[in-house]
């Protein structure tokens, strides 16, 4: 089986916790991932681990008050933010972005899948997470995209993707990093990083 139990090698609050589950592919494996039903299991928990997104104001303050110390930690260890991503923010979609401030740290902290995707030889980890929207009838999935530079994880891009989007990646995944279990989320507006051990 090529699918290794990694609890104990990047403990955080929420394996701690015995919330989460974490699985990666072995470097034999190849892509494309279609394995309809983790993808439908994935899918599955998208709706049902939907949280509220937290919100900020759109200033530099705010967003160096919320990434204080520039890197985050996930489930599959610290990520550095990348230095252009408030700018990013500001920018891209005609400026849509600019209310993911809250989104990013969520989606990094407390995704509810990481899958791996390796286009053309580079190979980033995408963190996807769903958040309510219209009274919880709905949700936004929100995707923060990870590269490893010099063995240090950088967070490049963070986007919304719609339903149709985010189901086309998850299938053309070269694997599947991490998926979180049915536990309770770590993201309700507590700013107090993971605990490390």
């Amino acid at each position: 089986m090529n699918i290794l139990e990694l609890n104990e090698k990047f403990p955080t609050e929420a394996s701690i916790a015995g919330y989460c589950q974490k699985i990666i592919f072995d470097d034999n494996l190849t892509g494309p991932f279609c394995d309809s039903s983790i993808v439908k299991n994935i899918l599955e928990k998208l709706a049902f681990l939907a949280v509220p997104m937290d919100e900020h104001e759109f200033t530099n303050k705010e967003y160096n008050r919320v990434f204080s110390r520039g890197t985050v930690m996930t489930p599959i260890g610290e990520v550095k933010i990348g230095k252009n991503q408030f700018t990013k923010l500001a920018e891209k979609d005609g400026g849509s972005r600019k209310g993911l401030i809250g989104a990013m740290r969520q989606t990094l902290s407390d995704p509810v899948t990481i899958i791996r995707e390796n286009e053309k030889g580079r190979i980033a980890d995408v963190f996807i997470k769903s958040f309510k929207v219209d009274g919880g009838r709905d949700e936004n999935l929100i995707v923060s995209v990870v590269v490893t530079i010099q063995e240090t994880k950088i967070a490049i891009s963070t986007y919304q993707r719609k339903r149709r989007e985010v189901i086309k990646k998850i299938k053309k995944a070269d694997g599947i990093v991490y998926i979180k279990d049915n536990g309770g989320s770590l993201t309700n507006g507590d700013f107090s990083p993971p605990i490390k051990i």
